[in-house]
């Protein structure tokens, strides 16, 4: 439920956006402020911790041959009824086109864990779970489930939290996988303490068959803070593998930032010009940071993203969308 506060100021907002329209303004900025006031939830309960095998968990449809005989990407994607977005299941069909095996992990709302299965040239298996623990959850719940991709020579994790461009995703794949180091990432943060972020990484053989790699991923539990996972996977992760002795490289690890900067967000023009091949989707329909989104579809368009499958995903979205809202 929204609070009365943010409701009152998020009407204050919208009579300045009107004002700002009866004086030729542009009320583009009030708007976004008023949207994100009224789609943030006071007092949100938090689930409880759980095993992570807790959760339910079925397999729709599994590979028709043994997983450990080639690279393997585990990508979630939360699907509260069941059908994926399309430019998920396109980012699933240009790793598999790179050669990836794809196995899509979608954490569901419905009861009976059923979904709409886009087929093998999609996903080579496709297995679903109770939404409950976020990614890491997601992910160690399925090697539990599918011990075999231990095995497999490169493991990419990967979520639905982007938007990619086929061609710059070719070429950066070529580089994760050409990459000395024992666990390749795209970008870091200095938040709570330095740490890979965790929409896209990629273990090699060698850290795959580490025992300490290993028994953090057995130690993974479904839990209901987001916070707590942040600080304790995301950010604990990096620790446990440099601890290990195992050699992590970020691929675009940009200019260190003030406290609290988010390179995804305040850097998102530079990191494309750089061939960065992926958008945060929470940029464009949230703008948390209030960056500068002007001319954003241009921006993609000349990249090779897929700006029109953008704005539809954007568009689906009960509380609008930042980005949407640009006029330029």
């Amino acid at each position: 439920m929204v609070s009365f506060k943010a409701r009152m100021e998020a009407s204050k907002q919208l009579l300045i956006a009107a004002l700002d329209v009866t004086a030729r303004g542009n009320p583009v900025r009030r708007i976004r402020k008023a949207l994100r006031l009224l789609s943030t939830v006071s007092a949100a309960p938090v689930q409880e911790d759980r095993d992570v095998l807790g959760p339910a968990f079925r397999a729709v449809r599994l590979p028709a041959a043994s997983l450990s005989g080639g690279p393997v990407c585990l990508m979630v994607t939360a699907a509260a009824d069941g059908r994926v977005f399309g430019h998920t299941l396109r980012l699933c069909a240009d790793l598999r086109a790179s050669g990836m095996q794809v196995v899509l992990i979608i954490a569901t709302d419905r009861p009976d864990l059923d979904c709409l299965d886009p087929g093998p040239d999609v996903a080579d298996a496709v297995v679903t779970r109770e939404n409950h623990g976020y990614d890491f959850a997601a992910w160690a719940a399925t090697l539990r489930y599918l011990p075999e991709v231990w095995a497999a020579p490169e493991v990419l994790f990967a979520n639905d939290s982007v938007y990619h461009s086929t061609a710059a995703l070719a070429a950066t794949l070529e580089r994760l996988r050409s990459s000395p180091a024992d666990v390749v990432a795209l970008t870091q943060s200095a938040e709570l303490a330095p740490h890979f972020q965790s929409y896209l990484f990629l273990y090699k053989a060698s850290a795959l068959a580490h025992p300490a790699t290993r028994a953090f991923w057995g130690e993974v539990r479904s839990l209901g803070d987001k916070f707590q996972i942040i600080r304790d996977y995301e950010v604990g992760q990096r620790a446990v593998l440099e601890r290990a002795g195992l050699g992590v490289d970020i691929l675009f690890p940009g200019a260190p930032g003030a406290q609290g900067e988010n390179q995804l967000h305040q850097g998102w023009r530079e990191l494309i010009a750089a061939g960065f091949p992926f958008v945060k989707v929470q940029l464009l329909r949230d703008n948390p940071y209030g960056v500068d989104l002007a001319g954003w579809r241009a921006v993609l368009d000349r990249a090779d993203f897929d700006v029109k499958e953008i704005a539809f995903h954007l568009g689906a979205g009960r509380d609008g969308a930042a980005a949407l809202l640009e006029m330029r």
